[in-house]
């Protein structure tokens, strides 16, 4: 079996945009010539290589690195739980992609990269941040961080209309979410501890539906009750746990959902990011994106 940590994986299965090499412009979803990942998360610029079963840090914050990462899950209780409820499907995914892990993220990095992302590809979604970032970020090492939202709330809107979205619409809530951020500095510390109030209250950002949320809540905040649903997962669920929805309307996201919180609680978000990578598979297996 391969290692508990898969770097490539991680960096590459849909939960983060802004990672891959700054050689030639932007390079997502695969290392530099030398091996080495670059990204920014939490403010900083990260350059990581792993090496096996070692890790090579050469530039990040070595103290957020396990949380980063997500350490703290146990891919083996998840195995056992897969193995209790004979769901074939988790066991298949587990051993394809095992080490594939859950990042906690700055939550504010991650809304904006999902904000980006409705009815979007990843490849666009990544050149979107880039360009967001290389416009308003604050540059370091030459590579730009993520723009605080007391820039973005000022952003022009003529230049987030050339963002790869497919709706314009999409690219103008930034500077009103920017600005509700900013407006209340205390927003993060106010979300409710259960589930369903978190992601209703994340809801109340302009924008931002129930897989936004979930995204948020998953990658940006550590919480693994949840279940971020899209037509992959709807799809999945048909397929291998004969759960016959046709779309996903609020009702069918809170029942589907409900159905992997059942089996996984607090797992169920890293479940839910190895039964995806089965519909779509993680970057670092497919061929170079170049933006």
């Amino acid at each position: 079996m391969r290692s508990a940590f898969d770097l490539g994986l991680t960096l590459t299965n849909g939960q983060t945009f802004y990672w891959g090499n700054f050689e030639n412009g932007f390079v997502f979803g695969k290392p530099d010539h030398k091996g080495f990942w670059w990204g920014v998360s939490w403010g900083t610029v990260w350059v990581i290589k792993q090496m096996d079963n070692k890790i090579h840090l050469k530039k990040g914050d070595s103290q957020r690195f396990y949380s980063l990462f997500g350490f703290k899950d146990d891919l083996k209780s998840l195995k056992d739980l897969a193995v209790r409820y004979n769901d074939t499907p988790l066991l298949k995914a587990l051993k394809t992609f095992w080490g594939m892990r859950i990042m906690r993220q700055d939550p504010w990095e991650t809304l904006i990269g999902f904000m980006l992302s409705s009815q979007n590809r990843v490849e666009n979604i990544a050149k979107g941040v880039w360009m967001l970032c290389k416009e308003y970020g604050d540059a370091v090492d030459g590579i730009h961080l993520f723009p605080k939202p007391e820039v973005l709330k000022d952003a022009d809107e003529r230049f987030l209309k050339k963002l790869p979205l497919r709706y314009e619409i999409q690219s103008l809530r930034l500077k009103e979410v920017a600005r509700i951020i900013y407006e209340n500095p205390d927003f993060w510390d106010k979300l409710p501890d259960d589930y369903y109030s978190r992601r209703e209250y994340l809801k109340k950002l302009p924008g931002v539906g129930n897989k936004i949320a979930d995204c948020v809540l998953a990658y940006g905040l550590g919480d693994g009750r949840a279940v971020p649903l899209d037509t992959h997962m709807l799809k999945i669920s048909k397929k291998f746990y004969s759960l016959e929805y046709k779309s996903l309307t609020n009702k069918v996201y809170n029942e589907l959902g409900d159905f992997y919180r059942r089996r996984y609680g607090e797992l169920s978000a890293l479940a839910q990011s190895y039964l995806y990578s089965l519909s779509r598979v993680p970057n670092v297996l497919r061929k170079k994106s170049t933006l």
